[in-house]
């Protein structure tokens, strides 16, 4: 090999390199993304509240046999949060108890996974359930962290089994 020769193979070798990171990049990013229209009503209606991160996540993993559609809506600071909880049709002394649970728990080492959930109106967080499991999901939320997560459930069975590994802090909404 020339001179000439090994100083193009040195410029070209960390520019291929570049391109391949680039392009894995890029492919991964692009095979995570969920179009709008296949995200769920809740993410759509809440994924322009200025301070709030929303994340459409197909596929978490509830158990070993069960996965479900989950929406979770994170946000930036505390005026966010209860900006959040408003638009959810929260009262004012629900945003304060979350205010004051926040500030009881956010210095234990527990309280980064301390959550209330229950059921809601498939698609309305804030809504009372219906009497028709089919019509409902689950929604939990993190005072400490600032952040509500809805599972998108179908059946009274998936229903009872988020709402159990919740209640026994089995949800890992970090492993996404």
């Amino acid at each position: 090999m020339t001179r000439h020769q090994r100083h193009i193979f040195w410029l070209l070798f960390p520019l291929l390199c570049l391109l391949t990171v680039g392009v894995s990049a890029a492919i991964t990013y692009r095979r995570h993304t969920v179009p709008l229209a296949e995200t769920s009503e809740v993410y759509r209606q809440y994924r322009h509240l200025p301070g709030v991160r929303a994340a459409f996540i197909r596929q978490m993993p509830i158990n070993d046999t069960l996965r479900l559609d989950m929406t979770l809506l994170e946000a930036e600071d505390s005026a966010a949060f209860a900006d959040l909880l408003r638009a959810m049709g929260k009262s004012e002394e629900y945003i304060r108890d979350m205010a004051t649970l926040r500030t009881m728990y956010e210095k234990t080492d527990n309280g980064y996974n301390v959550r209330h959930s229950g059921r809601c109106l498939r698609g309305h967080p804030a809504d009372p359930p219906d009497s028709d499991p089919k019509n409902n999901e689950v929604v939990s939320f993190f005072s400490v962290r600032m952040c509500i997560a809805v599972f998108h459930t179908h059946t009274q069975q998936e229903i009872q089994t988020v709402l159990g590994k919740s209640f026994h802090n089995d949800i890992d909404i970090d492993k996404q």
